[in-house]
């Protein structure tokens, strides 16, 4: 028998990420207002946020008239305008890696970074002056400053968006959260993973559920996607932090300490409803059948999923 012991709450952390998702996530797509709103004359606000968020050159000014001003848009307006947001930095973000991805920037960065810095904070102490124009846009537009592969990379911050938080629905606040949490800890960064086994179906779960719920969502194949990668680090694990051991092809044992508890503490009714903790309820027995080991029939059944 193997052994069982609770070194997290699981039931709290699922159960949080249950209703985070039961809460809804929809982004867009199934809102009627949306299409309301487009029939009626706009805000003053809202109209200023729209003119100002279709050009990087305002972005910044885009971003402060929404925290300024979101309270005087309606519901729809406010909504349309935090995705709106969202697309445009999404949009920007290859220009702006571009921006800070040249080799003076990158040595200048890397002379004064330490773990944990913040993109204010690297603007305040980078010795060159390109370098500190660079970083000052980018923090005027609210990136956060990250790494990707040792090269030093603007992030969105969604942090920042929890201060739209009272304006919008309910659904996109959870999305905002979401985000927010992977946002400032990855699961993953230069292929080793950054979290714990836990969260690592939790996190899945959490992009289940969405997909499951809100099919009709304009973020929903992007969830979607989301979801499948976060699959992929349950069953797989990463490059550098693979669920079977590289020499024996055994399973690791605090992940599986971590399923088996997390199947136990989520109970019969939340695995019937989840076809990931369904397969993974299977995938365990499969391996204990196995000696734990990544054999064949392990093979063939993680292919079939």
């Amino acid at each position: 028998m193997r052994p069982t012991r609770f070194t997290k709450n699981v039931a709290a952390a699922l159960g949080s990420a249950m209703l985070l998702t039961s809460a809804g996530i929809t982004v867009l797509g199934a809102f009627p207002q949306y299409t309301e709103a487009a029939a009626v004359k706009p805000t003053e606000a809202f109209s200023l946020f729209e003119q100002r968020v279709k050009k990087p050159s305002s972005l910044s000014l885009a971003q402060a008239t929404l925290v300024n001003r979101i309270s005087q848009m309606t519901l729809a307006e406010a909504n349309l305008a935090v995705l709106h947001l969202e697309n445009a930095l999404k949009a920007y973000l290859p220009t702006a890696t571009k921006r800070m991805n040249t080799p003076a920037i990158q040595k200048d960065i890397k002379s004064i970074y330490t773990s944990g810095m913040t993109m204010v904070l690297a603007r305040s102490k980078v010795k060159q002056f390109d370098s500190r124009v660079v970083l000052q846009d980018l923090t005027a537009m609210d990136y956060k400053l990250g790494t990707d592969g040792g090269r030093f990379v603007p992030v969105i911050q969604y942090k920042s968006f929890k201060v739209f938080k009272p304006f919008i629905s309910k659904d996109l606040q959870a999305y905002i959260d979401l985000m927010a949490a992977e946002s400032e800890q990855p699961s993953v960064i230069n292929g080793t993973l950054q979290i714990d086994w836990y969260q690592v179906v939790e996190r899945a779960v959490q992009y289940e559920t969405f997909v499951q719920t809100y099919k009709t969502s304009n973020r929903n194949a992007a969830v979607k996607k989301a979801f499948e990668v976060s699959k992929g680090y349950v069953f797989y694990g990463t490059p550098n932090t693979p669920l079977f051991d590289q020499k024996t092809q055994v399973i690791k044992e605090e992940a599986v300490i971590a399923y088996e508890n997390t199947l136990s503490e989520a109970g019969p009714e939340q695995t019937d409803g989840s076809r990931l903790l369904t397969q993974l309820g299977d995938f365990l027995l499969l391996l204990e059948k196995n000696g734990d080991k990544r054999t064949q029939a392990v093979n063939d059944f993680l292919i079939a999923m």
